[in-house]
């Protein structure tokens, strides 16, 4: 958006339909981002509240995958904002394949929980403030594709951890904690 005033972006995103909106979102980082990025500055400030997906991938050795952002230097999940008509389970399936490089079956990921709320509450560093509504999905993967990480312009690194063992510098930690309820009530069956 820097290549345009304010007033110019908003006249751009008026005169596209909605195909032309979904295209020109995908250079922005998303709808949502879309969307926030044509409010006025002066209430750019004002809570806004984004839907998306999120996906614990999930190693033969039980370790799950985290990715180092590079816009934070913390420690997260693959995930991201649900494009428009988009189902969940295929953004969390399209996330994580442009930020791990591993390619998902929507089909073959399982919903663990969907999350919201004041631990939902995100802050970026443009300043811009968000509540995400957040459905968490689990994805096993093999040994092989664990090992052909190849992360996005998001990612600093990829790394596999114990869950019992995340980096302390966590942005998803209610995410992970709602994964451990899971896992520990299907041990419990």
């Amino acid at each position: 958006m820097r290549e345009y005033t304010h007033e110019e972006f908003v006249e751009l995103v008026k005169s596209l339909s909605e195909e032309e909106l979904l295209k020109l979102s995908a250079n922005y980082g998303g709808y949502p981002v879309l969307f926030r990025m044509a409010l006025d500055d002066r209430i750019s400030h004002i809570p806004f509240i984004q839907t998306g997906a999120a996906i614990i991938i999930r190693n033969e050795n039980g370790q799950i995958l985290l990715q180092e952002r590079t816009d934070r230097n913390k420690w997260g999940l693959p995930g991201g904002c649900q494009d428009l008509g988009e189902d969940l389970r295929i953004t969390a399936v399209r996330e994580a394949y442009e930020e791990t490089g591993i390619k998902l079956d929507p089909n073959n990921i399982e919903l663990i929980d969907t999350l919201s709320g004041e631990s939902r509450k995100n802050s970026y560093p443009n300043g811009d403030i968000v509540y995400n509504n957040t459905s968490l999905y689990l994805a096993d993967v093999s040994m092989y594709d664990a090992s052909n990480l190849k992360g996005d312009s998001e990612t600093k690194r990829l790394k596999f951890f114990n869950p019992e063992d995340v980096p302390e510098n966590l942005m998803d930690a209610d995410l992970i904690k709602s994964y451990l309820n899971y896992i520990s009530k299907k041990h419990m069956r």
